[in-house]
């Protein structure tokens, strides 16, 4: 076998895109690349040779089109597709398209995807290979139910052809597993096509161990030793590092020889990674096989020194691996924060919008893969990713401190993202012993929320001083283009009314006659001092109340203005727009609580509707699931009554604030014979 890759065609988009194209570039090989028109000034639409501006952003005629996909591939006359992760990059049917059109697929064969992708099937290969598994039913809901006595709860619940913890549940009793078995199965034919379901025992609080491998098709198969990934939310991965803290010689053996024994069970070649769960004893088992690679293959390579990409590659231009197993070695520690679109303030709703500004920590220190460096907009129906952050130190300690470092370093203002909870977590006790288990978030979630959410007249008054120090030193000076903003202020004299997250104040502020300071009060309170101010590109630091104080500001295109503090995002706006304002963190009060509405929080697609008109509901009441940024969210009613009228229907794609659903109040005390069960 030997198939010369000159251009390959990019199935995929974003951070991974742009991946790809660094190594392709590297190697001398050119790209292509689709993109929605949206994405056309992004990192990777810039680093192609070639993009495809693709007619429809609706992920089924696009990206999860493989057919459309391939030939778009021979259109640019591209004679290799890499599908990088997610999509259909663990689709042997794909794959053997690929394959059959005449094109390189850059991955593992399609039988061996197949058999892996098929949690049953793989469960079947690990137990003929003697690797431990876990007790666990594949079928139909009604096939699971009726082998129920074959298990024992709690019980994990999730698609039999899926993958990445999308779309994972638990269930702790019979009524549980019943409504989380019919949720699992629109799930998983909405993500993967199949809606066939895999439930096994679930493993209290371990610890989630992955084996990296790399196979050629000369029969050789070696592993780039382990990674822990068991910081996780909602299923999904938070923190990856490498090596990981628990493991000790005699597991990694264990682990890395299971894994070896799997890919040579299956002939496999290409890039993989075999995962397990570690239990409390320190016992392990088989959990699945992701037949692609993975998000945070980052920290192997920083290990290692190996670009997993490049070896994809050669991989399948049939050339052999290079090197032998006993001479990989690896060096130090590495680890990767994900940098996630989603609100830390509020629940880790999805946060997709425009962000304003950029600064990332200096790549001396970290190294980020994004899909922007600069202003862009993040797309409603795409993944929550935006970034991810990997540093390495010669010790685990010393990557810590790197990560630390890079993460208060790293300033993104327009959106909501997970920014704070990241440098909160980093700073836990048990993040820095190392105690970090599947459980990790559930157990610190008071302490982290606690900790993302600063006292609050603290918060507000440092919110409320820097936008005294902004408008009276800074934005008087400024031309602005919109006068109505650079007149309205003045007109106040020097008293302002601002609105911060639905409260309103009133700022006085004067210049001092220090120079670089200012006189202010807040709410006709006491007058202070801020003294040394300085100003740089989007950059504010001033000394108040025996501190130094910095945060980042830009101006929004709507002329609002946007602080960031501790990777928060928060819009004040002046008293003379205060008809217009909408509080930039979107909580549960800015679309009505205990209202007679259901609001879109954010933009998405209504993936079911709960409830009918007529239908009695109370308070909390689900009435509808809005898909965004491949999450699932739950819309509740916040108040009693009956559902007046639906505007919406399903598969229909919202805006953020539509009203979805208008409700009655009840006029009396509903009884609970009265109330129509919807769950």
């Amino acid at each position: 076998m030997n198939n010369n890759i000159t251009k390959i065609f990019i199935a995929n988009r974003g951070e991974i895109a742009y991946r790809i194209i660094r190594t392709a570039s590297r190697l001398g090989i050119s790209t292509v690349l689709p993109v929605i028109k949206e994405e056309t000034k992004t990192l990777p639409a810039k680093a192609a040779d070639e993009i495809h501006i693709l007619d429809s952003s609706q992920l089924h005629e696009t990206y999860l089109n493989g057919q459309y996909m391939i030939d778009l591939a021979k259109k640019y006359g591209a004679d290799a597709i890499h599908p990088g992760y997610g999509f259909l990059s663990e689709n042997a049917q794909f794959a053997k398209l690929v394959e059959n059109s005449g094109l390189t697929w850059i991955g593992p064969s399609p039988r061996s995807m197949a058999v892996m992708a098929n949690k049953l099937k793989a469960r079947e290969l690990a137990i003929e290979s003697s690797v431990p598994v876990t007790k666990a039913i594949s079928g139909k809901k009604q096939k699971i139910l009726d082998n129920l006595h074959a298990l024992q709860f709690p019980l994990l619940i999730k698609a039999a052809a899926g993958g990445g913890g999308k779309g994972m549940k638990i269930a702790h009793n019979e009524n549980e597993l019943i409504t989380q078995l019919e949720n699992a199965e629109r799930e998983a034919q909405n993500y993967f096509g199949d809606n066939t379901i895999f439930v096994e025992e679930y493993i209290d609080n371990p610890r989630h161990i992955e084996v990296q491998i790399l196979g050629d098709h000369h029969g050789k198969v070696i592993h780039l030793y382990e990674r822990e990934c068991s910081i996780q939310r909602r299923f999904q991965k938070i923190m990856e590092e490498a090596p990981s803290s628990l493991v000790n010689e005699s597991l990694r053996h264990s682990l890395t020889s299971d894994a070896l024994k799997l890919a040579q069970k299956i002939g496999y070649y290409n890039a993989g990674t075999v995962e397990f769960l570690v239990d409390k004893k320190g016992q392990h088992y088989f959990l699945e096989m992701n037949t692609r690679l993975q998000v945070e293959h980052l920290v192997t390579e920083a290990i290692t020194g190996i670009d997993l990409v490049e070896e994809q590659i050669k991989v399948a231009q049939g050339l052999p691996i290079s090197f032998e197993q006993k001479g990989i070695t690896k060096k130090g520690h590495a680890i990767e924060a994900r940098i996630y679109a989603e609100d830390a303030l509020n629940n880790f709703l999805p946060s997709p919008g425009a962000i304003s500004y950029v600064q990332w920590p200096n790549s001396n220190k970290a190294r980020i893969d994004s899909f922007f460096d600069s202003p862009t907009e993040v797309q409603p129906g795409f993944d929550p990713l935006l970034a991810k952050m990997t540093v390495w130190g010669d010790s685990r300690e010393e990557a810590i401190q790197r990560l630390l470092d890079s993460l208060k370093n790293t300033t993104l203002v327009g959106i909501p993202t997970n920014l704070p909870y990241l440098r909160e977590l980093t700073k836990t006790n048990a993040f820095l012993s190392g105690d970090t288990t599947t459980h990790f978030a559930t157990i610190h979630k008071d302490f982290l929320q606690k900790a993302i959410h600063p006292n609050g007249s603290e918060k507000t008054e440092l919110l409320l001083a820097a936008y005294a120090v902004w408008i009276t030193l800074y934005r008087n000076k400024e031309d602005q283009k919109n006068v109505w903003n650079k007149l309205g202020h003045r007109r106040w004299g020097n008293s302002y009314n601002i609105a911060l997250s639905h409260q309103n104040y009133t700022i006085k502020a004067r210049k001092s006659n220090s120079g670089n300071a200012i006189e202010w009060s807040l709410n006709n309170g006491k007058k202070d001092n801020i003294h040394n101010i300085e100003f740089g590109a989007n950059q504010m630091r001033f000394f108040y109340k025996k501190k130094w104080r910095k945060l980042s500001w830009h101006i929004s295109e709507h002329s609002d203005l946007l602080f960031n503090m501790d990777g928060h995002t928060y819009n004040l706006l002046p008293a003379f727009r205060i008809n217009n304002t909408q509080p930039f963190t979107k909580d549960k009060e800015t679309y009505g609580n205990n209202d007679n509405r259901v609001i879109a929080p954010i933009p998405g697609k209504i993936s079911k509707i709960l409830i009918t008109n007529g239908d009695t509901v109370t308070n909390n009441t689900p009435v509808a699931i809005l898909e965004a940024m491949k999450m699932e969210n739950t819309l509740h009613a916040q108040t009693d009554g009956i559902i007046k009228t639906i505007n919406i229907k399903e598969g229909e794609q919202v805006k953020a604030g539509q009203i979805l659903v208008e409700i009655k109040k009840s006029s009396k005390e509903i009884m609970p014979e009265e109330i129509h069960n919807n769950q």
